[in-house]
Order: C-alpha cells, then structure tokens, then sequence
C-alpha cells in the first residue's frame, strides 16, 4: 500500500490496512468452502482519494483482495469463487466516479446504487438474496454518527451468515454525545437510551471506552455476533482515538483472522504516528533530525492503552474464573478477544505469570489452545 497516498490522513491508512489484511485472509478461508462472496460496501465514496486508480478507497482495496484470493485459490485449490459487490454512495460526483470505475470491470458482478443506506437496505438484502450460496462481508464506514442507526442496519446484521465491520467514528461522537440537541440522533444509534447509564459521570477517558464498548455490545446482541472484536485506531498527530472498528462475526475463526489483522496493522500505526510526529518537529525547527521515525520506540500513549485494556481483559476473564470455578480456554480467549490492542499471547502469558491451573493438556502440550478442550481453574467440578 503506497503510504505517500495516506499523507495527513494516517488513520486511513491504518483503517485499509486492516480492511486488506483481514479481506486477504476471509476471501481465501470462505472461498475455500463456500461458492460465492459478495462484499457490500454501505459508504463507498471514493473521498479524498489521491490516486487516479483509486487505490487508496475502500472499494478498490477490496476488490485487489478478492482478484487475488480467487486466483490463489485456483492455483492451489482449483477453485474459482463467484465474486459480487454491492456499493452505495449518496453523494452523485462520487457516485459517478465510482460508477465510471466500476464499469470497467467485467471479471466481478457489481451493483451501484446511489441512494442512501437507509434507502438501500432492501435493496442490499435482496442482492445478497439473488446467490443462495454466497457468504457476505458488509463494510459500513460513515462520515460521521448518523446515516447507520441500529435500526436501520439490524436487517443487515441479521443476515445469515455474513461478516461485519463497522467504522465507529470515535472521535465526533464523544465530542457531541452528551449534546442535547443530538440526543434523538445517539438513541437511534445505539438502538435505545440506555447507553446515557453507561456514560454518566464517566470521566473523559473513560467516555470512549464506555460509548464502544456499549456499542459493541448493542450491535452484537442486535445481529447475534458472538464473536466481536475491536480496533482502536489513533489520531496521527494527537494522543486520543480518532475511531474504532468494530467486527462482527459468529465464527472464532472470523475473530481470529481479525485479530491477526489488527495486531499486524498496529506497529505500521506506530510508525506512521512516529512519522507525522517527526514531520511536524522537522516543520517547527526547520532541522532534519538524524533518526527517521522506524527507529522510534513504542510511543507511551500506545503503551498506557495497551495496559489499559489488559487489565480490562485480565478483570473479565479473573471474574468469570471466579465465579465458574473452572471454565473452558475457548471462553477465556472469547472474553479476553473482545477487547482491542490484547493477544492471545497476552492471554496465554497471563496465565502463566499467574499460575492458574490449566486442565485437560496432553503429553507434550504445554499451553492451552481452543477447540482442545482446555479448561482453566482451581478444580474439576
């Protein structure tokens, strides 16, 4: 992915790099079972895109992943999924460059649509309706907090089987969640009022986990995810959120390979903060400093978060140990994955820093893992 594309918006960059990453491995896993794909892209755009093939978009990101995961399939496999796309875009000047993009391509069947999500949404169900053997993956990316109410998405998220991944634009909706005038626009985003409970008297770096975290949950519950995750994507030049993903999927394997996309797409985040950073200290002192910004370490804000959510991680998994007594590793890991910048190799760590018994590994295992049926726990009952 060409970064010079991404200058002065790198958390753009960081939210594709996700978006390639996790595509490149769901096109090449689904298609390796299931006959068709269909990719639904809500807020297509193109925006700001400063490539005239448009590689810095969404669109063409995911088209580039599925070419590539059918053609590897074919070598390896002698598979060749079908492949379908649906894109809305409101706006007309992008929608009729997205259209003169789309129109060359022939390998793929594609739908425009340019119409709002709300108004598209029997239109998206209908066709991912019209290929009974597809399995889709719906990227809804806003510009903001309204367009994408749980009420208006739920019959998306209630589509069996298909995959999610929301942009929760973090950093405008703390910034107006608590605004009166924008009350009725928040409950119809998270689907009730019960979510001003959970932000009461939070603290202001507490508000954004609260208001994600009560998302996640809302949009979980609302599609029957049980598997969620979440990507915290931060401002290039400050040390705050700038907006979070969240992933949907009812299969540990769609968590895991998000998971795995996440953690890679993290030390570029780094990187290209440490970059933003070092352009604007060259900018003030007119100096060229002498290290470039791969060589910069950890930045302490990404540290402290990293932190953060481990013990938000090691509390969740601590009380349900507690409470069972003794449960199963895939619950652990379940629980702990929910959170975002924590691994499983966070998990396993913690479990043996603090010797918690594990149960049910074989000769020669050493560590839990899923689908062993590993239990952890002070006893068997």
């Amino acid at each position: 992915m060409d970064e010079q594309l991404y200058a002065g918006r790198e958390q753009s960059l960081i939210k594709h790099l996700i978006l390639q990453r996790y595509l490149e491995r769901f096109a090449f896993i689904i298609g390796s079972w299931r006959e068709s794909i269909t990719y639904v892209d809500c807020f297509s755009g193109p925006w700001k895109s400063q490539s005239e093939s448009y590689d810095d978009t969404s669109f063409a990101i995911a088209i580039r992943q599925l070419r590539a995961a059918r053609d590897t399939l074919a070598q390896k496999n002698d598979r060749r999924p079908r492949l379908r796309a649906m894109f809305i875009e409101r706006d007309i000047e992008s929608f009729q460059q997205l259209q003169a993009y789309v129109e060359k391509i022939s390998d793929i069947e594609i739908k425009t649509v340019n119409a709002d999500l709300e108004q598209s949404v029997d239109a998206i169900k209908e066709f991912v309706r019209q290929d009974a053997q597809t399995f889709p993956f719906i990227f809804i990316d806003p510009k903001g907090w309204s367009g994408f109410a749980l009420d208006v998405i739920r019959p998306l998220l209630n589509i069996q089987p298909c995959e999610v991944l929301i942009n929760f634009m973090t950093q405008h909706i703390v910034r107006f969640i608590n605004n009166e005038a924008s009350q009725e626009s928040f409950e119809r985003l998270f689907g009730s009022p019960s979510f001003r409970q959970k932000l009461a008297g939070t603290k202001k770096e507490d508000r954004v986990d609260a208001a994600v975290f009560e998302y996640r949950n809302a949009v979980s519950l609302a599609g029957s995810f049980e598997f969620p995750g979440i990507a915290a994507i931060l401002n290039p030049n400050k040390d705050r959120s700038h907006f979070h993903l969240i992933y949907l999927s009812r299969s540990p394997k769609g968590l895991e390979v998000f998971k795995g996309a996440e953690m890679k797409s993290m030390e570029d985040m780094e990187t290209a903060r440490a970059k933003a950073e070092l352009k604007s200290r060259e900018s003030r002192t007119g100096q060229r400093e002498l290290f470039g910004a791969e060589d910069a370490p950890e930045s302490e804000y990404f540290s402290a978060l990293r932190k953060r959510y481990l013990t938000f991680a090691i509390k969740d998994v601590g009380q349900l140990i507690r409470e069972m007594g003794v449960i199963d590793y895939d619950e652990a890991w379940k629980a702990w994955l929910r959170f975002p910048l924590v691994w499983e190799a966070d998990l396993k760590r913690w479990i043996a820093e603090m010797g918690i018994p594990v149960h049910g590994l074989l000769s020669g295992e050493r560590v839990p893992k899923r689908t062993k049926g590993h239990k952890l726990g002070t006893k068997i009952s």
